[in-house]
């Protein structure tokens, strides 16, 4: 299909260009997360918490049970997000000449334990290499040109960008994620909660937007690199947002302050249900047409319910997922409590700090509600 050209459309900067393309590399590894964090649940849930070090005193997999052999499906999953996301990337930079030399660097990084930040750097200049030998191939005889989209491109990129993450790149990012994995796997008590916190904090600016989803990738590459702790955090101080707004509204009905329209009030069931299902964009209507007020009291609740789980070193495999994947953490009864608490902490909040509102101009004052709410 041929790309349409908007004659007012803005050209994007290099920065703007690469960000996006990490973007689409995250969302392409997320189900791969999701997918192994989940098996790594239904396994730990049925063979016990600690499964994955009862594999390692087995000599051969013929003696696996039911429960290891889909822990070890989850984890051959996990193996292939790091790559997955390095593929990607190179992909939306150079389109499908880069899926090979982005795959590729992603596997080196997960074999000099560079992780997911070697998979993303690799991946970048994977797709800025296949760009420039493309761009090379326009100059070369017609006779070589074909030769060049399934030959040289695919072996030069991936030989020249394995060695630079072999030799250069991945030597510093290497040893950076060593000192990142001990630091974390050792976080607990007021470093964990200061951690937490941030986390917490964080995926509560923007219910989804750009600072979320720079947190949401920390996070969820941490994770693809075994350490789940942040994904907890992430979880638990995002879900609470949506909760808390709703926890306001439930106020507000009770007391009779009007400080929300009856419309506002008519999303709380459907709110509760988002909630659930991790799902923040619900609160945005409400951080568009009152920032200030509903801003900084989910900053507050999303800082305590990551900083809680923080604090108590809770740990979570998958990084999506809502109430259907809370059976699959560490401690799930401390995941729902930390996750009211910070919700609880949210609507008070909110609901002090909101003013009440005219009822009578309800329909003057909804338009931004109608329009993301329906």
């Amino acid at each position: 299909m041929a790309e349409i050209q908007r004659k007012n459309a803005k050209k994007q900067s290099q920065g703007q260009v690469i960000w996006d393309a990490v973007l689409t590399g995250v969302s392409y590894m997320i189900p791969f997360i999701v997918g192994g964090g989940v098996l790594w649940g239904i396994a730990k849930a049925m063979g016990g918490y600690n499964i994955g070090n009862d594999l390692k005193a087995i000599d051969s997999y013929t003696q696996y049970t039911l429960a290891m052999v889909i822990y070890q499906i989850g984890s051959s999953i996990f193996d292939v997000s790091v790559p997955i996301i390095g593929a990607y990337i190179a992909y939306a930079l150079a389109d499908k000449p880069g899926l090979a030399p982005g795959f590729s660097v992603g596997v080196i990084s997960n074999t000099i334990k560079a992780g997911f930040l070697g998979a993303v750097l690799g991946g970048i200049t994977a797709g800025l290499i296949v760009n420039w030998l493309k761009k090379r191939s326009k100059s070369v005889p017609d006779s070589i040109q074909s030769v060049f989209p399934i030959l040289i491109i695919p072996v030069c990129a991936t030989l020249v960008n394995s060695l630079l993450m072999w030799y250069v790149i991945g030597v510093p990012i290497s040893a950076l994620m060593t000192v990142i994995e001990n630091t974390l796997m050792n976080l607990q008590g007021t470093s964990g909660f200061i951690f937490g916190a941030a986390i917490g904090a964080g995926m509560s600016i923007d219910q989804g937007g750009p600072i979320s989803k720079a947190v949401a990738l920390v996070a969820n590459g941490l994770n693809a690199d075994g350490i789940y702790g942040p994904a907890a955090c992430k979880m638990c101080g995002g879900m609470q947002n949506p909760l808390g707004v709703c926890i306001a509204q439930i106020i507000d009905r009770f007391t009779g302050k009007q400080k929300f329209t009856e419309k506002e009030r008519s999303t709380t069931v459907s709110g509760l249900v988002l909630a659930c299902c991790y799902i923040q964009e619900y609160v945005i209507p409400f951080l568009v047409q009152d920032t200030w007020r509903c801003l900084v009291p989910c900053m507050i609740g999303g800082a305590l319910s990551g900083g809680l789980a923080g604090f108590f070193a809770l740990e979570s495999p998958a990084v999506h997922g809502g109430v259907f994947v809370i059976a699959m953490m560490s401690n799930p009864l401390q995941f729902v409590l930390f996750w009211f608490a910070g919700a609880a902490v949210t609507g008070v909040l909110y609901f002090l700090l909101r003013k009440p509102v005219d009822q009578n101009s309800e329909m003057a004052g909804n338009g931004v509600l109608d329009q993301l709410l329906g």
